[in-house]
């Protein structure tokens, strides 16, 4: 079973979903290069090479991975917002 992690842009009711792994999500995992993002357009990037390169990840194109509705049991969860990463575990 692997740690997954759910990407976003924002922390509030207008958070926009932007990807998701299904594996290493922890934050010494393979988010480790995307949690040292500084701004927005650098965390999407980031977060873009992250998925494709990872052959686990999930594209927003490719729709919601997972059999819950949303992130809250996820193992972890990343978002941009008020320029830094913010990281949650459950």
């Amino acid at each position: 079973m692997g740690t997954r992690a759910d990407f976003y842009v924002g922390r509030d009711e207008r958070m926009e979903w932007i990807g998701s792994i299904a594996m290493d999500g922890y934050p010494s995992g393979e988010p480790d290069f995307v949690i040292l993002a500084t701004a927005e357009d650098e965390y999407r990037r980031r977060v873009a090479e992250l998925i494709h390169g990872c052959g686990h990840g999930t594209r927003v194109d490719q729709g919601w991975p997972w059999p819950w509705t949303d992130s809250r049991t996820t193992d972890y969860s990343y978002a941009f917002d008020s320029g830094k990463v913010w990281a949650s575990c459950f």
